[in-house]
């Protein structure tokens, strides 16, 4: 039996950095934010003057603390309905650990 040579597909170098479950603001951040937290947190004038309409808002509420800690509050959660499911805010501290990826 004679040795074989490998195969390598040439567009493996097109492939992203990381793998397809790497959880970024646009994959799944952004439903949970439209679904829990929109409504109230939009328009001219939203609860608690915190804006999560965008990345660059909800990056900046998840680096300071203020949205992290508020999910996972059980006192005084967001959304104020209660806890989301625990497999939800798990995304979140997935998203802050792969350092925020927006795409």
């Amino acid at each position: 039996m004679g040795c074989t040579k490998g195969y390598i597909p040439q567009d493996i170098e097109s492939n992203p950095p990381y793998n397809s479950d790497t959880i970024t603001y646009e994959s799944k951040i952004k439903d949970i934010i439209s679904n829990n937290c929109i409504s109230c947190h939009s328009g001219s004038s939203p609860q608690g003057n915190l804006l999560l309409e965008n990345y660059n808002q909800v990056r900046s509420t998840s680096e300071n603390g203020t949205l992290i800690q508020r999910i996972n509050d059980v006192s005084n959660p967001m959304p104020t309905s209660g806890l989301m499911p625990a497999s939800t805010r798990a995304l979140f501290d997935e998203w802050v650990q792969n350092g925020y990826l927006e795409n």
